[in-house]
């Protein structure tokens, strides 16, 4: 029995550390198809919701509703054949992961208000909380039901603040020793990860969780794609442009970049648009190398009106069919049915190829990089030639894996997950 499994990144470019299990829409041994809606769970700003990205069996659920799990931890387990006694196996998962130290129940940590009423908090005031020492209960919610959000923690802080100056005004002054010098590290700087293509930020679902426990990451819808349907862009620059808006919105700076295909050529982009320091990069298969890439398989994706067809096409990106889940093709024609984007699609496609020729180039922004960079490329791409590598600058560390087409992280997400620490890790931060 073959597991896969369910997690979480990050809702339309948003950065969280966190999400709460909201409910389970399917129950641990029912069935499953692509494109079925498995889990919601909140973020600080929204509700999202997860589907399945395969045909199975829901095999099991880690982390119950209530309970608030890292972004990239393993909310459940999809198997490819019927699990056995599948709810014994929800119970056994929980309890082990209890033994084990994982977090508990959201709610458990959190005390009832007066009347025994349940204190409900979204995860990104919780953490808040606990950063300043303040005890929940004492807080009052303004969301609903009473939930205790953002804006309540900060309302909470300055009527401290507020409160601690009446009283030190009208206290005897004192003195005090001079406060010792502190260094103040500023957190390290996150993974962005932009997929290509056709794709959307999903595609790095198996690989997120391979990632440092402790790695800031990133997922973000490029335009024309996934949660970004309605944005425009008619160059790589547009679409460099967009991720720069994005990350500057969220307060990032500076960023580890990895993309693939479209995305590496908009990493590459991203460092001559200049308004976000990339830290590294490391390019899974970029276009923008050379000239040449797969026409039928651009046309293919955009295209294929059924999920047969679109399957061909799909697994012309693997050096190993087998290796596209069961069901794929059709999730990702049902997303693109549900989102709307083929017309987007189509049409930056004109812009960005013609034919079996890109009509743009990388190479001049990457021999102007000063930052580690790393190229990984499989060599039996069919869709862009892994010899583009070779026109890297001799400071590119370049990998050509064996038994890899397009796409590594779906064929060696462990080995793709290793390169990419590899690379963060080398900068020191």
């Amino acid at each position: 029995m073959t597991i896969h499994p369910i997690s979480i990144e990050s809702a339309g470019g948003e950065y969280m550390e966190s999400v709460l299990v909201i409910s389970w829409s399917v129950k641990a041994g029912e069935k499953v198809r692509a494109g079925d809606l498995l889990v919601t769970v909140e973020t600080a700003k929204a509700a999202t919701e997860v589907e399945a990205d395969r045909d199975g069996w829901l095999a099991e659920i880690h982390y119950q509703e209530g309970q608030e799990a890292p972004v990239g931890a393993v909310l459940g387990t999809i198997s490819d054949s019927e699990p056995q006694a599948a709810a014994g196996a929800v119970t056994a998962v929980a309890s082990a992961a209890t033994e084990a130290g994982a977090p508990t129940p959201a709610t458990a940590p959190a005390t009832s208000r007066q009347g025994g009423a349940r204190l409900v908090a979204s995860p990104l005031a919780r953490r808040l909380a606990s950063q300043a020492g303040i005890d929940l209960s004492s807080v009052s919610g303004s969301g609903p039901n009473g939930r205790i959000k953002q804006r309540d923690i900060q309302t909470f802080l300055d009527l401290q603040k507020a409160r601690s100056f009446e009283a030190s005004a009208q206290a005897p002054a004192a003195i005090t020793p001079a406060a010792p010098a502190i260094a103040v590290r500023q957190a390290r700087p996150p993974i962005v990860l932009l997929h290509g293509f056709g794709a959307d930020k999903s595609a790095w679902r198996q690989v997120l969780p391979l990632l440092d426990a402790d790695a800031r990451t990133i997922t973000i819808d490029l335009p024309a794609h996934g949660s970004s349907t309605g944005a425009r862009a008619e160059s790589v620059e547009d679409l460099a442009s967009f991720v720069s808006d994005q990350l500057e919105g969220h307060g990032i700076e500076q960023a580890h970049i990895v993309g693939h295909s479209l995305g590496g050529a908009t990493a590459l982009a991203l460092t001559s648009v200049g308004r976000i320091a990339a830290r590294s990069l490391t390019l899974l298969a970029p276009g923008g190398l050379g000239p040449e890439i797969s026409g039928g398989f651009i046309s293919g994706l955009t295209g294929s009106g059924s999920a047969a067809a679109l399957e061909r096409w799909l697994a012309f990106m693997l050096a190993e069919a087998a290796t596209l889940p069961q069901g794929y093709a059709t999730g990702v024609l049902r997303q693109m049915e549900k989102v709307g984007n083929r017309t987007a699609l189509d049409a930056l496609a004109g812009r960005l190829f013609c034919g079996d020729t890109q009509l743009f180039d990388g190479l001049p922004a990457l021999s102007r990089l000063t930052v580690p960079t790393r190229i990984v490329w499989g060599r039996a791409d069919r869709v862009i030639p892994c010899s583009h590598a070779l026109r890297a600058p001799d400071f590119a560390a370049v990998h050509l894996l064996s038994g890899v087409g397009h796409v590594p992280q779906m064929e060696a997400p462990g080995l793709t997950a290793r390169l990419i620490m590899e690379t963060v890790r080398s900068t020191g931060a």
